[in-house]
């Protein structure tokens, strides 16, 4: 893929390029490590025992070093290429900038980030947008994104949150080389328990629920919002100053916040878990609950597991924290960031029972509705109120820090996950630089782990509340589940249209599905047909509506025992302990490792180490015959050694159209054919600007393809894999054949073995 001509734009609802052609973002989130610093290096399965001083030690982490070591840049980003992505959704987080204290930001850090985007700038042709990333808060509160410093300025003491549950993080667990004892997080019930539960009401809602809560002479969500938003801005201030030119072509646009969420708000009782709380795993306490734990008192809490019907209750368990409060005790850490609270916000004692929720000393609970109602309106305070007045007033301010820095560039709107997103239509909140940002999981295939072909539930539909008993959401047979997908993600896209307006584009800035799936099977045994075949089923459901996207994740440091190092998750589509392995196509579609052993392939052929360009990912020397006007495909080895590492390669590298000269009607890859069409409502604009579209040779090796098309001619250049397809106007088609298709599923040995005569 050669570098980009110009800025990507936004127009009817589109991105578009400089030629007006609509273009599909297809790309990936870089880079899953960036939710933990380099120095100390702090994985999540890194025990906390005999590390306390540094993992407690906020202020002096480093994060400079994310994604990767800078010689390391031009190898990544090309196998990002090598799979036809052109676009990268960049991981950073609020901690990583300002983690020293309030209004302290990393020079450091921001330099090197510098550093890493004017490398993938002079690669070229990857857009970049930036993700200031969060999960449940903070590492602290056993995800990421947030300062140590914001949980004391909270009253929070997170040396007690293990005590008290107040939060499940990995690293307070177990000293253990077993991944299995860590466990299981969810974060549907860890954004519940008393940290995130807390911190997010604050940040969002803090004058309405905690008006009492004053730090610094402003209300605590005054003061964590504008520290997190002026940290955002400083970043990309400081970037646009040292490097205008990486805003002209590559870096497109900033996102609002990694998956928001509502905390307390929204509740109804207190003392009961919200029906709406689907995912519950392990202890799921009520808010009251985790009132009660906090301020040190034995508490019992339901134990479940989770179900195809839903959340099923397994038992009880006693959690006794020996009278330890998850509140800080003293005013060391005021002293030491300068935080000056009113004298009615006392420390040691439950900010809510401050606020009148519950008392502590007859252990009642006073007001179970408290986080229901907004007590500055008298509203409910539901979903909906949360996601258009609380979150939208956040998103008002973001966003202007945002334009006054750079007026043009794209505003990634992400609300809720999963939830409908404001009502913004209309408004002058909203413009063709707004970009609605969903994400997607399957629940089921995330929550077991596993590719269930037999049957799956409509996700959405049981978030949108549209089956009065779980078990009607259940979806039958693999091919009744792909479309079941295909239609979920056409729904939230109809959706964003019809709340944010027409004019916005959508892109899914997360999707993907777990690699460890079924006990870690296909490490075992080399067998990837799981992952393939879930993959492919999203990538089937992208295609039908042309949806742009960011797959989750590549993680540098990925490796098959522990994963993204986060939590024990494993999304990333790059491993170094599969560095050594190739995928093939296997019989239907499904792919499989060969355990094939590159260094000893290049050994036996004679092809030299220095033939290998591992900036460029390219076998030096290589060369591709001339293409035309002709039913027969390219020969190239431009990206083979790029996707060693590689998983499931059968599924994330897909044919699609890169730009289209007209309007987009329909689109399939048929994995199993290995057959790729393309419909659409052409333009006629003679030999002068064709519609391009992506031919991984993965798929379409060399002179074994054969090109369809209802009207025009086609040409692939010379050690391309993009078809220029030259066509009328009105509704036209193509189609693209693999001609030996079993022969193609021989796999990456048969791939490399075709590049031979380029080394005789």
């Amino acid at each position: 893929m050669t570098k980009s001509k110009g800025k990507v734009r936004s127009e009817k609802g589109q991105f578009v390029d400089d030629l007006d052609r609509v273009v599909q973002l297809k790309g990936i989130n870089l880079d899953g490590g960036a939710k933990f610093p380099t120095k100390p290096s702090f994985p999540t399965h890194k025990p906390l025992e005999g590390h306390e001083g540094l993992f407690f030690d906020g202020d002096h982490v480093s994060f400079a070093g994310r994604p990767f070591p800078l010689e390391d840049v031009p190898s990544h980003i090309n196998r990002i290429k090598s799979l036809g992505y052109n676009s990268i959704r960049y991981i950073f987080t609020w901690e990583a900038i300002e983690h020293e204290g309030p209004g302290k930001y990393d020079e450091e850090f921001i330099d090197y980030t510098i550093e890493v985007l004017k490398i993938i700038d002079d690669i070229g042709g990857i857009y970049v947008y930036l993700d200031p990333h969060q999960d449940v808060w903070s590492r602290f509160s056993g995800g990421d994104g947030a300062p140590l410093w914001t949980l004391y300025a909270a009253g929070f003491d997170p040396k007690h949150f293990q005590a008290t549950e107040a939060a499940v993080v990995q690293n307070f667990y177990h000293n253990s080389e077993d991944p299995d004892v860590y466990p299981k997080m969810v974060w549907s019930t860890n954004y519940k328990r008393l940290a995130a539960g807390t911190l997010f009401t604050l940040f969002f809602a803090g004058k309405q629920f905690a008006p009492n809560a004053i730090i610094n002479g402003v209300n605590i969500q005054d003061y964590l919002q504008s520290h997190f938003i002026n940290s955002v801005a400083y970043f990309v201030k400081r970037i646009n100053d040292k490097a205008p030119e990486l805003f002209e072509e590559t870096v497109i646009g900033v996102e609002t916040i990694n998956e928001p969420n509502p905390g307390y708000i929204g509740t109804p009782d207190a003392s009961k878990i919200p029906d709406s709380l689907n995912l519950r795993v392990g202890t799921c306490p009520t808010i009251y609950q985790t009132l009660k734990l906090g301020s040190g008192i034995p508490t019992e809490l339901d134990e479940y597991r989770i179900s195809i019907f839903g959340p099923k209750k397994i038992g009880t368990k006693v959690i006794d924290p020996k009278g330890v409060k998850a509140w800080v005790s003293d005013d060391t850490y005021d002293r030491h960031y300068g935080f000056k609270r009113s004298e009615s916000w006392k420390l040691g004692v439950c900010i809510w029972e401050q606020h009148g929720v519950w008392n502590s000393e007859t252990t009642t609970l006073l007001l179970p509705d408290y986080f229901n109602v907004d007590h500055l309106s008298g509203e409910i305070a539901d979903e909906e109120l949360f996601i258009n007045r609380y979150f939208v007033n956040y998103y008002k301010d973001y966003r202007k820090a945002i334009r006054d820095i750079l007026p043009d560039t794209f505003i990634f709107l992400q609300s809720p996950p999963l939830e409908i997103p404001p009502k913004l239509k209309g408004t002058n909140l909203v413009d063709k630089n707004t970009i609605f940002s969903p994400h997607y999981y399957d629940g089921m295939s995330l929550m077991f782990k596993t590719w269930n072909r037999k049957y799956n539930a409509d996700t959405l539909g049981i978030m949108r509340g549209k089956y009065s008993n779980p078990v009607f959401s259940i979806v039958w047979g693999e091919n009744n589940i792909r479309k079941s997908f295909r239609r979920q993600l056409a729904e939230m896209v109809k959706e964003g249209k019809e709340n944010l307006g027409e004019e916005l584009p959508v892109i899914f800035t997360e999707i993907g599905m777990p690699f460890d799936m079924d006990d870690k099977k296909a490490y075992r045994e080399n067998e990837f047909s799981s992952q393939t075949s879930a993959l492919d089923a999203l990538g089937f459901a992208l295609e039908g509506s042309n949806i742009s996207h960011s797959w989750w994740t590549y993680t540098a440091d990925n490796g098959h025992k522990w994963g993204d190092y986060f939590n024990n998750e494993d999304f990333s589509f790059w491993s170094k302990d599969d560095i050594e392995e190739a995928s093939f196509p296997g019989s239907s579609g499904s792919t499989a490792t060969t355990g094939f052993d590159s260094k000893a392939y290049f050994n036996e052929h004679s092809i030299s180490v220095t033939d290998f360009d591992s900036d460029s990912g390219t076998l030096a020397g290589s060369s591709s015959l001339l293409k035309s006007q002709t039913l027969k495909g390219p020969s190239s080895a431009s990206s083979a050694p790029s996707h060693f590492g590689l998983r499931a390669i059968d599924s994330i590298v897909r044919p699609f159209a890169l730009a289209l000269e007209g309007e987009f009607v329909d689109s399939e890859f048929d994995l199993s054919k290995l057959e790729y069409t393309l419909k659409i409502k052409g333009k006629d604009t003679g030999d002068i600007t064709p519609t391009l579209i992506h031919i991984p040779q993965w798929h379409f090796p060399s002179d074994e393809y054969e090109i369809n098309v209802t009207s025009g001619k086609f040409i692939v250049e010379e050690g391309s894999e993009t078809l220029q397809w030259f066509h009328e106007n009105g509704y036209q088609s193509i189609s693209i054949r693999n001609i030996n298709a079993k022969t193609a599923q021989k796999g990456w040995l048969s791939y490399l073995l075709s590049f031979l005569p380029c080394f005789s």
